[in-house]
């Protein structure tokens, strides 16, 4: 017995939902995290990536909390020192978060549009100079360099 084009249709905004539910909880507490933790629970944290407890080096991604949180406190210049791509990540995790409401909330497909508009040369872009960030920080670290502050 085949599926029909409603049945299969009704599935696929079913599962856009669920998917939309699942990035919106996480979006929700990542926001509300960086809001109600205070700085200093933070700043001297515990070491929670698994490549930098692995290599003492940072990866990309490494400082992205706390700056979240120093920036949900207000403190723009310490949540740039934490990781430079911060203060962009949490303003799209945002604003990704408010459309995977929008998208519970109507049933639009509206994460569809944010990942295709995310997948363009800008975005890429965007995630190239990240990891190079991530690289170039993490060869300052080993060399001892001090070009960037010390994250870990």
């Amino acid at each position: 017995m085949s599926e029909t084009s409603s049945t299969t249709a009704s599935r696929a905004g079913t599962d856009g939902r669920k998917n939309a539910l699942a990035v919106g909880g996480v979006g929700v507490a990542a926001v509300v995290a960086a809001v109600a933790l205070p700085p200093a629970a933070v700043t001297n944290g515990p070491e929670l990536c698994p490549f930098a407890r692995m290599t003492g080096l940072p990866c990309p991604a490494c400082g992205l909390t706390r700056s979240w949180v120093a920036l949900a406190h207000g403190d723009l210049g310490a949540s740039f020192t934490f990781n430079a791509f911060g203060p962009l990540f949490l303003i799209a995790a945002i604003i990704v978060t408010v459309c995977a409401v929008v998208e519970v909330l109507t049933g639009r497909p509206i994460l569809r549009r944010v990942r295709l508009a995310v997948a363009n040369p800008v975005g890429l872009a965007v995630l190239v100079a990240w990891f190079g960030y991530g690289i170039v920080r993490a060869i300052d670290a080993a060399a001892g360099w001090g070009v960037f502050p010390s994250i870990i």
